[in-house]
């Protein structure tokens, strides 16, 4: 594992660098290092602990036809780098840099998790993962957007909304990872979009997500409006006992759905 130590500063600017070298990040340089802001703040979370470029792996289409949809794939080698206990997700150059931010509990041994997410023009989208040993890890991807996904407008039928779906293997070999697939129906309202009087809607999205088995924590999330509509989550875990794997995704209304699920280990 490579270990590179780097200043917050230098981080931006090496990322500021790349960016400009494959021609995918096209912000000015002022707005880029405001952007960069946040993704140095979930650094500095680690205060001086080291810095490392590998043990994460961020993947993302090169090119992005419709930005309000881009799939989204975060995986850890979950040896070298160690059991990943925190990931952040940025799109420096959205509108709302933050996309999401996850916990893992113990039944995430290793992060493999999959999500889609808005993209309001070509940029480098930024992980950032903390370690149970107290080290960061960073992977990057650029990405080049052909339609802006942050400014289309919100298409939802309101009696369809806030309908999960789960889906669980219906048996997990003991000791063994199985995937868990999420999804609840929500047009996830940005509030950027103007309407032909030139009104803006309140922003209305879907803001956390939880799953606990037999009450014990095993992925909670924030969400931003940086995440695409109909949220989608994909995860691996590793139950330690059968039980009850319950659900839950609050609106930032405050209006809230669960849905449950039988873990049955053979």
């Amino acid at each position: 594992m490579k270990d590179i130590r780097m200043t917050h500063t230098n981080l931006t600017r090496r990322r500021l660098i790349l960016s400009s070298a494959a021609s995918i990040l096209l912000l000015p340089a002022m707005s880029a290092a405001q952007a960069w802001r946040q993704v140095d703040a979930a650094v500095k979370q680690v205060g001086d602990a080291p810095v490392f470029e590998q043990g994460l792996q961020l993947n993302l289409p090169l090119v992005a036809e419709d930005g309000s949809s881009v799939p989204l794939t975060v995986t850890s080698d979950g040896t070298s780098s160690g059991r990943i206990k925190r990931l952040a997700v940025f799109a420096p150059a959205n509108p709302t840099p933050e996309v999401a931010m996850f916990e893992f509990g113990e039944a995430i041994e290793r992060v493999n998790l999959s999500t889609r997410i808005r993209l309001s023009e070509s940029q480098t989208v930024v992980a950032v993962a903390h370690t149970e040993d107290g080290k960061a890890i960073v992977a990057e991807r650029a990405v080049r957007v052909t339609v802006s996904g942050c400014v289309a407008p919100a298409k939802s039928d309101p009696s369809a909304e806030m309908n999960a779906r789960v889906r669980v293997p219906k048996k997990w070999e003991s000791n063994g990872s199985g995937e868990v697939l999420t999804m609840i129906s929500h047009p996830m309202i940005t509030g950027l979009v103007a309407d032909v009087a030139g009104n803006k809607p309140e922003q209305r999205i879907v803001q956390a997500f939880k799953a606990e088995l037999n009450g014990a924590p095993v992925l909670t999330a924030r969400f931003f409006r940086s995440l695409a509509a109909n949220p989608y989550l994909k995860f691996d875990m590793t139950p330690k006992s059968s039980g009850e794997l319950t659900f839950e995704w609050v609106e930032n209304t405050g209006r809230s759905v669960q849905a449950r699920e039988v873990v049955q280990l053979s």
